[in-house]
């Protein structure tokens, strides 16, 4: 069995949007009162309340005396905000323990970081165009085809500030497996370059479509418009709305993207090598917005699952293998292609080739090499690939006792 995640847009009628409108200031409401009881407990006695001790709270706030309007809340939103928040509360504790200065979760403010409103899936029911929602009736809903499954959960949220989403977890059987194709792909990924994709005879190269980059224009004048608009008024809202909508389809189109790349990759190849990379040190470096803009870590994850759903093999290369700085023709190590601007490696042996054709060559036979000798965990390991009819002259290290790999 599988998980499946389903979107859809919801068209509610004028009074469930103000009832929805409603239940997000509700569940804000809440969800700040419960972060103050926390705050509070731990000043007195240095303790937090877990999620044992807040959910009482959560249930007895609506039959206090000026609250009872918290009762029109559906019950599983107002449990799931408990959750959510002692979630929060334990991700601190870990990264205090790491060392690292974590405060205590913020608190939810209105059209920022809003709650979603969790539906539980006995409660929700899809027919056709519409969706039975607990407390709020039939809404129709726009998508794609459902997924084959039990329904786990649904969340609904307000998406850019104009219109109103659903999700919704399936429980499904395991697709069938594709046919096997042996072949195997390796890819080299970067930020304006996507991804340099090698099968052992020829390369590929896919551009970054770069959506933000894209976009910042139409963004940077939205932006100033909500920057000239006094705040706390309705124009300013209006402001922030259009850069939301912006935003919004600037996420998507990357989106689309990746999901059309990773399914190519995963239906064509039975293998697939990728790099270990390090997508949080990236995102904090020089290359923060490009590495961000091109979604490095959204094409490995989708790819992961995809693989998995297909019966693909998935090969990570690790994150210290200088695929970059070898030459794939003898082994040697070019120090020099640290320097990012450098696009061409040239080797003393001969070989003259582009930096992502070199790494990507170097990642197709990584495994192959690990297999041969040494540890093939080990990540700065010294083997080299040895080219067929050249076994005489590609150094080999002295201490590798191992067979030659003959390239097919």
């Amino acid at each position: 069995m599988i998980t499946r995640g389903w979107v859809g847009r919801l068209s509610p009628t004028r009074r469930q949007t103000v009832r929805l409108n409603q239940w997000l200031g509700s569940l804000r409401f809440v969800s700040n009162r419960l972060l103050d009881a926390e705050k509070a407990e731990y000043d007195a006695n240095r303790k937090f309340l877990w999620l044992k001790g807040i959910q009482p709270l959560a249930v007895a706030m609506k039959r206090q005396p000026g609250l009872e309007w918290l009762a029109d809340l559906p019950a599983h939103a107002v449990l799931d905000v408990c959750r959510q928040l002692d979630a929060a509360l334990r991700n601190m504790v870990k990264h205090r323990r790491a060392g690292r200065d974590w405060g205590f979760p913020k608190r939810k403010k209105k059209f920022v970081n809003e709650p979603s409103i969790y539906m539980v899936g006995q409660a929700t029911r899809f027919d056709d165009d519409f969706v039975q929602l607990p407390k709020l009736g039939r809404v129709k809903v726009s998508a794609g085809e459902l997924p084959n499954g039990d329904l786990v959960s649904a969340r609904v949220w307000r998406d850019g500030g104009d219109r109103w989403m659903i999700s919704a977890q399936f429980r499904c059987a395991q697709p069938d497996l594709l046919p096997a194709s042996n072949r195997t792909v390796a890819i080299d990924l970067g930020v304006r370059r996507l991804a340099t994709i090698f099968d052992g005879e020829s390369f590929e190269h896919i551009d970054a479509p770069r959506p933000l980059r894209k976009a910042a224009k139409r963004l940077r004048r939205v932006q100033r418009q909500q920057a000239r608009r006094k705040k706390g008024s309705n124009r300013r809202r209006a402001a922030a709305r259009r850069a939301a909508v912006l935003h919004r389809k600037v996420r998507e189109r990357r989106k689309d993207f990746l999901h059309q790349l990773s399914h190519r990759l995963t239906a064509k190849a039975d293998v697939v090598k990728v790099e270990d990379l390090n997508v949080r040190g990236i995102a904090r470096g020089f290359l923060a917005k490009s590495a961000a803009d091109a979604g490095l870590g959204t094409l490995l994850r989708f790819v992961a699952y995809k693989a998995e759903w297909r019966g693909r093999q998935i090969e990570k290369v690790g994150r210290f293998f200088p695929s970059s700085q070898r030459c794939s023709q003898c082994g040697a190590i070019h120090p020099e292609m640290k320097d990012l601007s450098r696009r061409g490696l040239r080797c003393h042996c001969g070989l003259v080739m582009d930096r992502d054709e070199n790494a990507a060559r170097n990642i197709f036979y990584y495994r192959q090499e690990g297999g041969n000798g040494g540890d093939p965990a080990s990540d700065r390991g010294g083997v080299v690939r040895v080219e067929a009819g050249c076994q005489e002259s590609a150094p080999v290290l002295a201490d590798e006792a191992r067979k030659l790999a003959i390239a097919a």
